[in-house]
Protein backbone atom coordinates (compact mmCIF):
# COMPACT_ATOMS: atom_id res chain seq x y z
CA UNK A 1 0.00 0.00 0.00
CA UNK A 2 2.77 2.45 0.83
CA UNK A 3 4.39 1.77 -2.53
CA UNK A 4 1.13 2.52 -4.36
CA UNK A 5 0.66 5.81 -2.48
CA UNK A 6 4.20 6.88 -3.30
CA UNK A 7 3.58 6.20 -6.99
CA UNK A 8 0.38 8.22 -6.96
CA UNK A 9 2.14 11.16 -5.34
CA UNK A 10 4.72 11.17 -8.13
CA UNK A 11 2.07 11.38 -10.84
CA UNK A 12 -0.21 13.98 -9.35
CA UNK A 13 1.16 17.51 -9.57
CA UNK A 14 -0.55 20.82 -9.33
CA UNK A 15 -1.01 23.10 -12.37
CA UNK A 16 1.33 25.64 -10.88
CA UNK A 17 4.08 23.01 -10.57
CA UNK A 18 3.67 22.01 -14.20
CA UNK A 19 3.69 25.65 -15.29
CA UNK A 20 6.85 26.36 -13.29
CA UNK A 21 8.65 23.35 -14.75
CA UNK A 22 7.73 24.30 -18.33
CA UNK A 23 8.68 27.96 -17.79
CA UNK A 24 12.02 26.91 -16.35
CA UNK A 25 12.68 24.67 -19.36
CA UNK A 26 11.75 27.39 -21.84
CA UNK A 27 14.01 29.91 -20.10
CA UNK A 28 16.94 27.49 -20.28
CA UNK A 29 16.28 27.09 -24.01
CA UNK A 30 16.12 30.92 -24.43
CA UNK A 31 12.52 30.93 -25.63
CA UNK A 32 10.80 34.31 -25.14
CA UNK A 33 7.86 34.61 -22.79
CA UNK A 34 4.61 35.05 -24.73
CA UNK A 35 1.29 35.79 -23.14
CA UNK A 36 -1.56 33.69 -24.55
CA UNK A 37 -4.29 35.55 -26.43
CA UNK A 38 -7.85 34.35 -26.11
CA UNK A 39 -10.06 34.75 -29.18
CA UNK A 40 -13.49 33.44 -30.01
CA UNK A 41 -14.24 30.78 -32.62
CA UNK A 42 -15.77 33.34 -34.99
CA UNK A 43 -12.67 35.57 -34.73
CA UNK A 44 -10.40 32.61 -35.41
CA UNK A 45 -12.46 31.64 -38.47
CA UNK A 46 -12.40 35.23 -39.80
CA UNK A 47 -8.63 35.46 -39.31
CA UNK A 48 -8.15 32.17 -41.17
CA UNK A 49 -10.29 33.32 -44.13
CA UNK A 50 -8.39 36.62 -44.38
CA UNK A 51 -5.01 34.88 -44.32
CA UNK A 52 -6.17 32.43 -46.99
CA UNK A 53 -7.39 35.28 -49.20
CA UNK A 54 -4.19 37.32 -49.14
CA UNK A 55 -1.58 34.60 -48.83
CA UNK A 56 0.60 33.63 -51.76
CA UNK A 57 0.88 29.86 -52.22
CA UNK A 58 4.30 28.51 -53.16
CA UNK A 59 6.01 31.89 -52.59
CA UNK A 60 9.71 31.89 -51.77
CA UNK A 61 10.02 33.39 -48.30
CA UNK A 62 13.76 33.93 -48.39
CA UNK A 63 16.29 34.25 -51.15
CA UNK A 64 19.86 35.39 -51.20
CA UNK A 65 19.87 36.40 -54.89
CA UNK A 66 20.12 39.90 -56.32
CA UNK A 67 18.30 41.13 -59.46
CA UNK A 68 21.30 40.73 -61.76
CA UNK A 69 20.33 42.63 -64.95
CA UNK A 70 22.78 40.66 -67.07
CA UNK A 71 21.28 37.34 -65.97
CA UNK A 72 17.77 38.71 -66.51
CA UNK A 73 18.54 39.90 -70.05
CA UNK A 74 20.27 36.64 -70.99
CA UNK A 75 17.45 34.48 -69.63
CA UNK A 76 14.66 36.56 -71.20
CA UNK A 77 16.40 36.55 -74.59
CA UNK A 78 16.90 32.80 -74.29
CA UNK A 79 13.21 32.41 -73.37
CA UNK A 80 12.07 34.41 -76.44
CA UNK A 81 14.23 32.37 -78.83
CA UNK A 82 13.03 29.12 -77.26
CA UNK A 83 9.39 30.19 -77.54
CA UNK A 84 9.85 31.29 -81.16
CA UNK A 85 11.33 27.89 -82.09
CA UNK A 86 8.68 26.09 -80.05
CA UNK A 87 5.70 27.71 -81.78
CA UNK A 88 7.23 27.79 -85.26
CA UNK A 89 5.13 25.77 -87.72
CA UNK A 90 3.00 24.39 -84.87
CA UNK A 91 -0.61 24.83 -83.86
CA UNK A 92 0.11 24.38 -80.17
CA UNK A 93 2.05 25.99 -77.32
CA UNK A 94 0.77 29.43 -78.40
CA UNK A 95 -0.82 29.87 -74.96
CA UNK A 96 2.71 30.37 -73.55
CA UNK A 97 2.96 33.58 -75.63
CA UNK A 98 0.49 35.23 -73.23
CA UNK A 99 3.19 34.95 -70.55
CA UNK A 100 5.66 37.18 -72.46
CA UNK A 101 4.01 40.56 -71.77
CA UNK A 102 3.60 40.32 -67.96
CA UNK A 103 6.97 38.54 -67.62
CA UNK A 104 8.67 41.36 -69.52
CA UNK A 105 7.02 43.93 -67.21
CA UNK A 106 8.11 42.17 -63.99
CA UNK A 107 11.69 41.68 -65.21
CA UNK A 108 11.93 45.35 -66.23
CA UNK A 109 10.56 46.46 -62.86
CA UNK A 110 12.95 44.13 -60.99
CA UNK A 111 15.93 45.64 -62.82
CA UNK A 112 14.59 49.15 -62.15
CA UNK A 113 14.01 48.41 -58.45
CA UNK A 114 17.56 47.05 -58.27
CA UNK A 115 18.88 50.57 -58.80
CA UNK A 116 20.27 50.08 -62.32
CA UNK A 117 18.09 52.52 -64.24
CA UNK A 118 20.35 52.58 -67.31
CA UNK A 119 20.26 48.79 -67.63
CA UNK A 120 16.48 48.87 -67.18
CA UNK A 121 16.19 51.43 -69.97
CA UNK A 122 18.42 49.31 -72.22
CA UNK A 123 16.33 46.21 -71.43
CA UNK A 124 13.15 48.13 -72.29
CA UNK A 125 14.47 49.34 -75.64
CA UNK A 126 15.95 45.98 -76.63
CA UNK A 127 13.00 43.72 -75.86
CA UNK A 128 9.89 45.91 -76.09
CA UNK A 129 9.59 45.26 -79.87
CA UNK A 130 9.33 41.52 -79.07
CA UNK A 131 6.19 41.99 -76.95
CA UNK A 132 2.96 41.37 -78.87
CA UNK A 133 0.50 43.84 -77.35
CA UNK A 134 -2.41 41.94 -78.89
CA UNK A 135 -1.57 39.11 -76.48
CA UNK A 136 -1.53 41.39 -73.43
CA UNK A 137 -4.54 42.37 -71.36
CA UNK A 138 -5.53 46.01 -70.83
CA UNK A 139 -3.59 46.34 -67.57
CA UNK A 140 -0.32 45.11 -69.11
CA UNK A 141 -0.81 47.33 -72.17
CA UNK A 142 -1.41 50.36 -69.95
CA UNK A 143 1.65 49.44 -67.90
CA UNK A 144 3.89 49.13 -70.98
CA UNK A 145 2.72 52.51 -72.27
CA UNK A 146 3.62 54.10 -68.91
CA UNK A 147 7.16 52.63 -68.73
CA UNK A 148 9.05 55.39 -70.54
CA UNK A 149 7.83 57.85 -67.89
CA UNK A 150 8.47 55.55 -64.87
CA UNK A 151 5.45 56.99 -63.05
CA UNK A 152 3.79 55.22 -60.11
CA UNK A 153 0.49 54.57 -61.85
CA UNK A 154 -2.53 52.77 -60.45
CA UNK A 155 -1.94 49.95 -62.92
CA UNK A 156 1.65 49.56 -61.69
CA UNK A 157 0.61 49.35 -58.03
CA UNK A 158 -2.11 46.84 -58.83
CA UNK A 159 0.24 44.80 -61.02
CA UNK A 160 2.94 44.52 -58.33
CA UNK A 161 0.53 43.80 -55.48
CA UNK A 162 -1.10 40.70 -56.98
CA UNK A 163 -0.04 37.51 -58.63
CA UNK A 164 -0.67 37.39 -62.37
CA UNK A 165 -2.85 34.44 -63.34
CA UNK A 166 -1.83 32.57 -66.51
CA UNK A 167 -3.83 29.64 -67.89
CA UNK A 168 -1.75 26.99 -69.68
CA UNK A 169 -2.66 23.66 -71.16
CA UNK A 170 -1.06 20.63 -69.55
CA UNK A 171 1.35 20.00 -72.42
CA UNK A 172 2.44 23.65 -72.51
CA UNK A 173 3.01 23.69 -68.75
CA UNK A 174 5.20 20.58 -68.98
CA UNK A 175 7.51 22.01 -71.67
CA UNK A 176 7.71 25.35 -69.82
CA UNK A 177 8.78 23.61 -66.59
CA UNK A 178 11.40 21.61 -68.48
CA UNK A 179 12.80 24.76 -70.08
CA UNK A 180 12.97 26.69 -66.80
CA UNK A 181 14.50 23.73 -64.97
CA UNK A 182 17.19 22.99 -67.56
CA UNK A 183 18.08 26.43 -68.95
CA UNK A 184 17.21 29.25 -66.56
CA UNK A 185 19.04 31.12 -63.81
CA UNK A 186 17.59 31.27 -60.28
CA UNK A 187 16.47 34.84 -61.10
CA UNK A 188 14.00 33.46 -63.62
CA UNK A 189 12.73 30.86 -61.14
CA UNK A 190 12.27 33.58 -58.53
CA UNK A 191 10.25 35.88 -60.81
CA UNK A 192 7.96 33.10 -62.02
CA UNK A 193 7.36 31.78 -58.52
CA UNK A 194 6.88 35.17 -56.87
CA UNK A 195 4.78 37.04 -59.41
CA UNK A 196 2.84 34.39 -61.31
CA UNK A 197 0.21 31.82 -60.55
CA UNK A 198 0.18 29.37 -63.44
CA UNK A 199 -3.00 27.34 -63.62
CA UNK A 200 -3.31 24.15 -65.61
CA UNK A 201 -6.45 23.93 -67.74
CA UNK A 202 -7.90 21.06 -69.69
CA UNK A 203 -8.40 21.21 -73.43
CA UNK A 204 -12.07 21.16 -74.32
CA UNK A 205 -12.92 18.07 -76.28
CA UNK A 206 -15.77 18.03 -78.71
CA UNK A 207 -18.77 16.11 -77.50
CA UNK A 208 -19.93 13.20 -79.59
CA UNK A 209 -23.17 13.60 -81.43
CA UNK A 210 -25.57 10.79 -80.59
CA UNK A 211 -28.42 12.04 -82.78
CA UNK A 212 -30.16 9.89 -85.38
CA UNK A 213 -28.13 8.69 -88.37
CA UNK A 214 -30.21 10.61 -90.91
CA UNK A 215 -29.87 13.81 -88.91
CA UNK A 216 -26.11 13.33 -88.74
CA UNK A 217 -25.92 12.83 -92.49
CA UNK A 218 -27.97 15.96 -93.17
CA UNK A 219 -25.83 18.00 -90.79
CA UNK A 220 -22.61 16.76 -92.37
CA UNK A 221 -23.90 17.54 -95.85
CA UNK A 222 -24.93 21.06 -94.86
CA UNK A 223 -21.60 21.63 -93.15
CA UNK A 224 -19.70 20.39 -96.21
CA UNK A 225 -21.62 22.82 -98.42
CA UNK A 226 -20.94 25.69 -96.03
CA UNK A 227 -17.26 24.79 -95.84
CA UNK A 228 -17.06 24.64 -99.63
CA UNK A 229 -18.75 28.05 -99.95
CA UNK A 230 -16.33 29.58 -97.45
CA UNK A 231 -13.43 28.01 -99.33
CA UNK A 232 -14.66 29.50 -102.59
CA UNK A 233 -14.86 32.94 -100.99
CA UNK A 234 -11.35 32.59 -99.58
CA UNK A 235 -10.02 31.64 -103.00
CA UNK A 236 -11.36 34.83 -104.54
CA UNK A 237 -8.66 37.47 -105.09
CA UNK A 238 -8.71 40.45 -102.74
CA UNK A 239 -10.37 43.49 -104.33
CA UNK A 240 -8.00 46.42 -104.86
CA UNK A 241 -9.54 49.90 -104.84
CA UNK A 242 -8.02 52.28 -107.39
CA UNK A 243 -8.26 56.03 -108.00
CA UNK A 244 -6.54 57.50 -111.06
CA UNK A 245 -5.64 61.18 -111.58
CA UNK A 246 -5.60 62.37 -115.19
CA UNK A 247 -5.92 65.46 -117.40
CA UNK A 248 -3.79 67.73 -115.25
CA UNK A 249 -1.52 70.32 -116.79
CA UNK A 250 1.60 69.54 -114.76
CA UNK A 251 3.23 66.29 -113.68
CA UNK A 252 1.90 64.75 -110.46
CA UNK A 253 4.90 64.10 -108.20
CA UNK A 254 3.35 62.64 -105.03
CA UNK A 255 -0.03 61.85 -103.52
CA UNK A 256 -2.11 59.80 -101.11
CA UNK A 257 -5.68 58.67 -100.56
CA UNK A 258 -7.50 58.34 -97.25
CA UNK A 259 -10.83 56.58 -97.65
CA UNK A 260 -11.62 56.92 -93.96
CA UNK A 261 -11.75 60.71 -94.15
CA UNK A 262 -12.82 60.66 -97.82
CA UNK A 263 -9.93 62.65 -99.28
CA UNK A 264 -7.23 62.33 -101.88
CA UNK A 265 -4.24 64.67 -101.87
CA UNK A 266 -1.64 65.15 -104.60
CA UNK A 267 1.01 67.67 -105.64
CA UNK A 268 1.85 69.54 -108.84
CA UNK A 269 5.20 71.28 -108.58
CA UNK A 270 4.95 73.38 -105.38
CA UNK A 271 1.14 73.23 -105.10
CA UNK A 272 -0.83 70.62 -103.10
CA UNK A 273 -4.42 69.84 -104.14
CA UNK A 274 -7.07 68.30 -101.87
CA UNK A 275 -10.14 66.67 -103.45
CA UNK A 276 -13.04 64.65 -101.97
CA UNK A 277 -13.07 61.01 -103.03
CA UNK A 278 -16.88 60.94 -103.33
CA UNK A 279 -19.06 64.02 -103.55
CA UNK A 280 -22.82 63.86 -103.05
CA UNK A 281 -23.23 67.64 -103.07
CA UNK A 282 -24.99 67.72 -106.43
CA UNK A 283 -27.44 65.03 -105.34
CA UNK A 284 -28.16 66.75 -102.03
CA UNK A 285 -28.34 70.19 -103.68
CA UNK A 286 -25.46 71.46 -101.56
CA UNK A 287 -22.86 73.98 -102.64
CA UNK A 288 -19.81 72.43 -104.30
CA UNK A 289 -16.62 74.05 -103.03
CA UNK A 290 -14.29 72.43 -105.58
CA UNK A 291 -10.61 71.69 -105.04
CA UNK A 292 -8.61 73.10 -102.12
CA UNK A 293 -5.12 74.38 -102.91
CA UNK A 294 -2.24 74.51 -100.40
CA UNK A 295 0.57 76.81 -101.49
CA UNK A 296 3.00 76.88 -98.57
CA UNK A 297 6.02 75.59 -100.51
CA UNK A 298 8.29 77.29 -103.02
CA UNK A 299 9.66 74.06 -104.49
CA UNK A 300 8.53 70.67 -105.74
CA UNK A 301 6.55 68.64 -103.15
CA UNK A 302 7.90 65.09 -102.74
CA UNK A 303 5.99 63.76 -99.73
CA UNK A 304 2.49 64.00 -98.18
CA UNK A 305 1.04 62.38 -95.05
CA UNK A 306 -2.19 62.68 -93.00
CA UNK A 307 -2.37 62.00 -89.25
CA UNK A 308 -4.44 59.05 -87.98
CA UNK A 309 -6.78 61.41 -86.10
CA UNK A 310 -7.38 63.27 -89.40
CA UNK A 311 -6.37 66.62 -87.85
CA UNK A 312 -3.13 67.36 -89.70
CA UNK A 313 -1.61 67.11 -93.15
CA UNK A 314 2.18 67.29 -93.55
CA UNK A 315 4.16 67.95 -96.74
CA UNK A 316 7.88 67.79 -97.54
CA UNK A 317 9.47 69.72 -100.38
CA UNK A 318 12.61 70.42 -102.38
CA UNK A 319 12.69 73.83 -100.67
CA UNK A 320 14.08 71.92 -97.59
CA UNK A 321 11.02 72.67 -95.41
CA UNK A 322 8.12 70.71 -93.96
CA UNK A 323 4.70 72.40 -93.87
CA UNK A 324 2.02 71.43 -91.34
CA UNK A 325 -1.62 72.24 -92.15
CA UNK A 326 -4.79 71.99 -90.07
CA UNK A 327 -7.30 69.76 -91.89
CA UNK A 328 -10.26 71.46 -90.20
CA UNK A 329 -9.77 74.79 -91.94
CA UNK A 330 -6.88 73.89 -94.31
CA UNK A 331 -4.71 76.66 -92.86
CA UNK A 332 -0.93 76.39 -92.60
CA UNK A 333 -0.01 76.36 -88.90
CA UNK A 334 3.71 75.48 -88.87
CA UNK A 335 6.80 75.53 -91.12
CA UNK A 336 9.64 73.24 -90.00
CA UNK A 337 13.10 74.42 -91.07
CA UNK A 338 16.41 72.68 -90.49
CA UNK A 339 17.18 70.30 -93.35
CA UNK A 340 20.01 71.26 -95.70
CA UNK A 341 18.55 69.51 -98.74
CA UNK A 342 15.24 68.45 -100.32
CA UNK A 343 12.85 66.54 -98.04
CA UNK A 344 12.03 63.22 -99.73
CA UNK A 345 9.84 61.50 -97.12
CA UNK A 346 7.66 62.35 -94.10
CA UNK A 347 5.65 60.28 -91.63
CA UNK A 348 3.34 61.25 -88.75
CA UNK A 349 3.44 59.10 -85.58
CA UNK A 350 0.45 56.93 -84.70
CA UNK A 351 -0.23 59.08 -81.62
CA UNK A 352 -0.35 62.19 -83.86
CA UNK A 353 2.24 64.03 -81.74
CA UNK A 354 5.36 63.92 -83.92
CA UNK A 355 6.44 63.96 -87.55
CA UNK A 356 9.66 62.43 -88.86
CA UNK A 357 11.34 63.53 -92.09
CA UNK A 358 14.14 62.21 -94.31
CA UNK A 359 16.25 64.36 -96.59
CA UNK A 360 18.93 64.49 -99.25
CA UNK A 361 21.21 65.87 -96.52
CA UNK A 362 21.55 62.23 -95.24
CA UNK A 363 19.73 62.96 -91.96
CA UNK A 364 16.33 62.23 -90.48
CA UNK A 365 14.73 64.74 -88.12
CA UNK A 366 12.00 64.47 -85.49
CA UNK A 367 9.60 67.42 -85.15
CA UNK A 368 6.76 68.32 -82.80
CA UNK A 369 3.43 68.60 -84.61
CA UNK A 370 2.19 71.07 -82.02
CA UNK A 371 5.12 73.50 -82.05
CA UNK A 372 6.96 72.67 -85.28
CA UNK A 373 10.25 72.60 -83.36
CA UNK A 374 13.03 70.10 -84.12
CA UNK A 375 13.48 67.52 -81.33
CA UNK A 376 16.06 65.03 -82.65
CA UNK A 377 18.50 64.64 -85.53
CA UNK A 378 19.37 61.09 -86.65
CA UNK A 379 22.79 60.90 -88.31
CA UNK A 380 24.34 57.74 -89.74
CA UNK A 381 23.40 57.23 -93.38
CA UNK A 382 25.97 58.03 -96.05
CA UNK A 383 23.47 58.96 -98.78
CA UNK A 384 19.97 60.42 -99.12
CA UNK A 385 17.15 59.05 -96.95
CA UNK A 386 14.41 57.79 -99.26
CA UNK A 387 11.84 56.21 -96.92
CA UNK A 388 10.82 56.48 -93.29
CA UNK A 389 8.37 54.95 -90.82
CA UNK A 390 7.36 54.97 -87.13
CA UNK A 391 7.24 51.81 -85.01
CA UNK A 392 3.66 51.19 -83.73
CA UNK A 393 4.75 52.08 -80.17
CA UNK A 394 6.30 55.39 -81.38
CA UNK A 395 9.57 54.61 -79.55
CA UNK A 396 11.53 53.75 -82.69
CA UNK A 397 11.81 54.83 -86.32
CA UNK A 398 13.13 53.09 -89.42
CA UNK A 399 14.94 54.88 -92.24
CA UNK A 400 15.77 53.52 -95.69
CA UNK A 401 18.50 55.13 -97.73
CA UNK A 402 20.20 55.27 -101.10
CA UNK A 403 23.23 53.78 -99.28
CA UNK A 404 21.38 50.40 -99.51
CA UNK A 405 20.84 50.15 -95.74
CA UNK A 406 17.85 50.31 -93.42
CA UNK A 407 18.48 51.64 -89.92
CA UNK A 408 16.37 51.52 -86.78
CA UNK A 409 16.71 54.41 -84.29
CA UNK A 410 15.63 55.18 -80.74
CA UNK A 411 13.33 58.21 -80.66
CA UNK A 412 14.20 59.09 -77.06
CA UNK A 413 17.92 59.73 -77.56
CA UNK A 414 18.51 59.46 -81.32
CA UNK A 415 20.86 56.48 -81.00
CA UNK A 416 20.98 53.77 -83.70
CA UNK A 417 19.46 50.46 -82.53
CA UNK A 418 19.72 48.13 -85.54
CA UNK A 419 21.39 48.06 -88.96
CA UNK A 420 19.61 45.99 -91.60
CA UNK A 421 22.27 45.35 -94.25
CA UNK A 422 21.81 43.09 -97.25
CA UNK A 423 20.04 44.98 -100.01
CA UNK A 424 21.96 45.60 -103.22
CA UNK A 425 20.32 48.83 -104.27
CA UNK A 426 18.48 51.95 -103.14
CA UNK A 427 15.86 51.33 -100.44
CA UNK A 428 12.52 52.51 -101.84
CA UNK A 429 10.26 51.51 -98.93
CA UNK A 430 10.63 50.47 -95.27
CA UNK A 431 7.55 49.79 -93.14
CA UNK A 432 7.09 48.27 -89.67
CA UNK A 433 4.70 45.36 -89.11
CA UNK A 434 1.52 46.53 -87.25
CA UNK A 435 2.48 44.32 -84.30
CA UNK A 436 6.01 45.72 -84.27
CA UNK A 437 7.77 42.34 -84.58
CA UNK A 438 9.40 42.75 -87.98
CA UNK A 439 10.02 45.20 -90.80
CA UNK A 440 9.48 44.97 -94.56
CA UNK A 441 11.72 46.69 -97.10
CA UNK A 442 11.75 47.03 -100.89
CA UNK A 443 14.86 47.94 -102.83
CA UNK A 444 16.30 48.58 -106.25
CA UNK A 445 17.54 44.97 -106.50
CA UNK A 446 13.86 43.92 -107.01
CA UNK A 447 13.70 42.11 -103.66
CA UNK A 448 11.16 42.46 -100.88
CA UNK A 449 12.75 41.50 -97.56
CA UNK A 450 11.22 40.82 -94.15
CA UNK A 451 13.64 41.59 -91.29
CA UNK A 452 13.56 40.25 -87.73
CA UNK A 453 13.86 43.23 -85.35
CA UNK A 454 15.53 41.18 -82.61
CA UNK A 455 18.55 39.88 -84.55
CA UNK A 456 18.42 42.24 -87.58
CA UNK A 457 18.51 39.27 -89.96
CA UNK A 458 16.38 38.51 -93.02
CA UNK A 459 13.49 36.19 -92.18
CA UNK A 460 12.42 35.76 -95.80
CA UNK A 461 12.83 37.50 -99.15
CA UNK A 462 10.87 37.27 -102.40
CA UNK A 463 10.31 39.04 -105.72
CA UNK A 464 7.60 39.35 -108.38
CA UNK A 465 7.62 40.08 -112.13
CA UNK A 466 11.34 40.90 -111.97
CA UNK A 467 10.52 44.54 -111.08
CA UNK A 468 11.52 46.68 -108.08
CA UNK A 469 8.72 47.65 -105.70
CA UNK A 470 8.43 51.33 -104.82
CA UNK A 471 5.65 51.12 -102.19
CA UNK A 472 4.80 48.68 -99.37
CA UNK A 473 1.93 48.58 -96.88
CA UNK A 474 0.63 46.04 -94.32
CA UNK A 475 -2.98 45.13 -93.67
CA UNK A 476 -4.25 46.33 -90.29
CA UNK A 477 -3.94 42.86 -88.71
CA UNK A 478 -0.51 42.30 -90.27
CA UNK A 479 -1.57 39.10 -92.03
CA UNK A 480 -1.10 40.48 -95.53
CA UNK A 481 1.55 42.60 -97.23
CA UNK A 482 0.86 44.65 -100.36
CA UNK A 483 3.51 45.99 -102.71
CA UNK A 484 3.37 48.16 -105.81
CA UNK A 485 5.88 48.82 -108.60
CA UNK A 486 6.56 52.15 -110.27
CA UNK A 487 4.39 51.34 -113.30
CA UNK A 488 1.41 50.08 -111.31
CA UNK A 489 1.81 46.32 -110.83
CA UNK A 490 0.19 45.50 -107.46
CA UNK A 491 0.80 42.24 -105.54
CA UNK A 492 -0.61 40.98 -102.23
CA UNK A 493 1.17 38.28 -100.19
CA UNK A 494 -0.24 36.13 -97.39
CA UNK A 495 2.39 36.92 -94.76
CA UNK A 496 0.73 34.68 -92.16
CA UNK A 497 1.33 31.59 -94.32
CA UNK A 498 4.78 32.78 -95.36
CA UNK A 499 5.71 33.13 -91.69
CA UNK A 500 4.52 29.59 -90.99
CA UNK A 501 6.43 28.18 -93.98
CA UNK A 502 9.57 30.30 -94.25
CA UNK A 503 11.57 27.70 -96.19
CA UNK A 504 8.79 26.77 -98.62
CA UNK A 505 9.14 29.09 -101.62
CA UNK A 506 5.72 28.08 -102.97
CA UNK A 507 4.18 30.44 -100.41
CA UNK A 508 6.28 33.35 -101.72
CA UNK A 509 3.97 33.85 -104.67
CA UNK A 510 1.28 36.57 -104.31
CA UNK A 511 -2.24 35.45 -103.46
CA UNK A 512 -3.63 38.21 -105.69
CA UNK A 513 -2.31 40.76 -108.15
CA UNK A 514 -3.50 43.58 -110.36
CA UNK A 515 -2.01 45.84 -113.01
CA UNK A 516 -3.37 49.39 -113.04
CA UNK A 517 -1.06 50.44 -115.94
CA UNK A 518 -0.33 53.87 -114.48
CA UNK A 519 2.32 55.57 -112.35
CA UNK A 520 1.80 54.51 -108.73
CA UNK A 521 1.68 57.36 -106.17
CA UNK A 522 0.66 55.54 -102.98
CA UNK A 523 -0.84 52.43 -101.37
CA UNK A 524 -3.52 52.47 -98.67
CA UNK A 525 -5.43 49.98 -96.50
CA UNK A 526 -8.97 50.69 -95.25
CA UNK A 527 -12.26 48.83 -94.78
CA UNK A 528 -10.53 45.46 -95.21
CA UNK A 529 -9.15 46.20 -98.70
CA UNK A 530 -6.04 47.69 -100.23
CA UNK A 531 -6.26 50.88 -102.28
CA UNK A 532 -4.03 52.68 -104.78
CA UNK A 533 -3.67 56.21 -106.12
CA UNK A 534 -2.22 56.44 -109.62
CA UNK A 535 -1.68 59.04 -112.32
CA UNK A 536 -1.38 58.84 -116.08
Amino acid sequence: MDDVKRDNNKVKRSKSDVKNVISSYLQRRNYPSVCPVEISKSQLLTQHLVESGVSRPNSILYSGYSSDPVAIEQNFGKFLLWLKDLTKNKNKYHDIEYLVGPLFCHLYLDILRGGTKERASAFLKSYLPSVDKLKCDNMVQELINSFPTDEETVALKEFRSNKYLVDLYKESLVVLKEFVRDNCHVVFHQVLQTWFEIQEIEEVEEEEDFSEEDSIHETDTAFAKLHSAIGNLDSEPDPIFNVNISNYKHQIDSGLINRQCGLMVFSENNQVTIKPLHSFDSILNNTEYGDIKLTGHSGQVYSIDISLNNNYIVTGSSDTTICIYNLRDFQQIRVCKGHLGPVYCTKISTNSEYVISGSQDKTARLWSLETGQAIRVFVGHTQSITSIDFHPNCLYIATGSADKNVRMWCVENGNPMRLFHGAKGIIYAAVFHPKGQCLASASEDKKVRIWDLVNAKVMVEFEYLNEPFSKLIWSKDGKKLCGGTFNGNIAVWDFEKIQQNLTDTSYHEPISSKCVNNKLLCLEYAFGTFGTLTTT
